[in-house]
C-alpha cells in the first residue's frame, strides 16, 4: 500500500498554497464582456467607444457582443456562451428579468447598466430617466411652453427607459400645470429619426396645438426637427424641442438641439470601478451591492432659444 510521503515532522505532505488558490480563483484574462442593444443607436455606441477607452487605460480590453435587446441573446451572454474567458460582464439589457441573472451558468463579477432592472441582487450603474425627461418638460416650460408633446411612447414593444421618461414628462406636467391633452402624446415603432419624423408629421396633419416636444431619445428628436421645417414651423419660435441622451449630432443639427446630457464620463467610470472592485474580491466574500445613480442636466442649445 502507498503510504503519503512524510515531511520533517513524520506528517503528509499538503498541497502548496498556489495550487489551492488556484482551484478557488480563475487566473485574470484583462478581458471583459460588454453586452450592448444596438451599435447603431449613437447614445450606445458613443457609451461603449468611451467604455473601450477608459478600460484601455485600465489595462482591460472590452469584448463587444450586440444583443439587439433579444432575450435569448441577452441570456446567452449572461452565461457566456460562445465567449472566451472573461474576467466579468457589464450587461446593458433590454429583455433579461432578475430570474434569468440568479440563473446563470457561468457566474462571475456582473455590472447592469440602465434601469431595465431596477431591484436586484445585482450592482448597477443608470441615469434617473424619469428625472431627465421632467427636466426637458421643465426647461420647455421655463422658455413659455403650454402645450408640449411628448413623442416616443413605444406600447407596441415597451421599453423601460422610454417608459420612465414618459412618466417624467406626465409628471412635470402636471406638477408645472401644463396642457394635459392625451392627443399630445405620439407613439414610436421605434428610436430613430424616421419614426420622429413620421409621429411629429402625423401629429401635424392631425391638427394638433403644440409649442414644445419632448422627445424620448436624440435620434427621434433628429426626425422631428425636419418634420416641423417641412410643415412650415420654425423652431424655437414656433415649437421648442429638447431630446434625451445628448449624443455628439445633437450640436450639428439644425438648429442645433438642446438635450438632457448624462454624465456618461461618470457612467463608464462607476460601472468600470465597480466590475473591479467585485474582480479583486475573494470567492465568497460578502461583497455588497451597489445601486448608481449618475447626474444628468439640460445642455441648452438653439433649439429652445426664444
Amino acid at each position: 500500500m502507498a503510504h503519503p510521503a512524510p515531511t520533517r515532522a513524520g506528517r503528509p505532505s499538503r498541497p502548496a498554497r498556489a495550487t489551492l488558490t488556484a482551484v478557488h480563483r480563475r487566473e485574470r484574462t484583462g478581458i471583459v464582456a460588454l453586452a450592448v442593444p444596438d451599435l447603431e443607436e449613437p447614445y450606445f455606441a458613443e457609451l461603449t467607444a468611451l467604455l473601450v477607452r477608459r478600460a484601455d487605460e485600465r489595462g482591460l480590453s472590452i469584448l463587444i457582443q450586440q444583443t439587439a435587446g433579444d432575450h435569448d441573446r441577452e441570456v446567452d451572454v449572461a452565461n457566456g456562451l460562445g465567449l472566451p474567458p472573461t474576467d466579468g460582464l457589464i450587461h446593458i439589457p433590454r429583455a433579461l428579468s432578475v430570474a434569468d441573472l440568479t440563473r446563470r451558468t457561468s457566474p462571475g463579477p456582473l455590472v447592469l447598466l440602465g434601469e431595465h432592472i431596477l431591484v436586484s441582487p445585482f450592482t448597477h450603474v443608470t441615469i434617473d430617466n424619469r428625472a431627465a425627461s421632467y427636466a426637458a418638460t421643465e426647461h420647455l416650460a421655463s422658455v413659455g411652453c403650454r402645450r408640449v408633446a411628448f413623442v416616443g411612447p413605444r406600447d407596441a414593444r415597451p421599453s423601460d427607459a422610454a417608459d420612465r421618461r414618459y412618466a417624467g414628462y406626465r409628471e412635470a406636467v402636471a406638477t408645472l400645470g401644463l396642457a394635459d391633452d392625451p392627443a399630445l402624446v405620439a407613439q414610436v415603432e421605434s428610436f430613430t429619426p424616421a419614426e420622429g419624423q413620421r409621429a411629429v408629421r402625423e401629429l401635424l396633419e392631425r391638427g394638433v396645438e403644440l409649442d414644445g416636444i419632448v422627445c424620448s431619445n436624440d435620434s427621434v428628436a433628429f426626425g422631428a426637427l425636419p418634420a416641423l421645417h417641412d410643415a412650415g414651423r420654425r423652431v424655437p419660435e414656433d415649437v421648442a424641442v429638447v431630446g434625451i441622451d445628448d449624443v455628439r449630432g445633437a450640436r450639428f443639427a439644425t438648429p442645433s438641439l438642446t438635450s438632457v446630457a448624462p454624465d456618461k464620463e461618470a457612467l463608464v467610470e462607476r460601472a468600470l470601478s465597480e466590475l473591479e472592485r467585485q474582480i479583486a474580491t475573494p470567492p465568497g466574500a460578502n461583497l455588497p451591492v451597489r445601486h448608481v445613480v449618475v447626474d444628468a442636466h439640460v445642455v441648452p442649445r438653439a433649439s429652445t432659444a426664444r
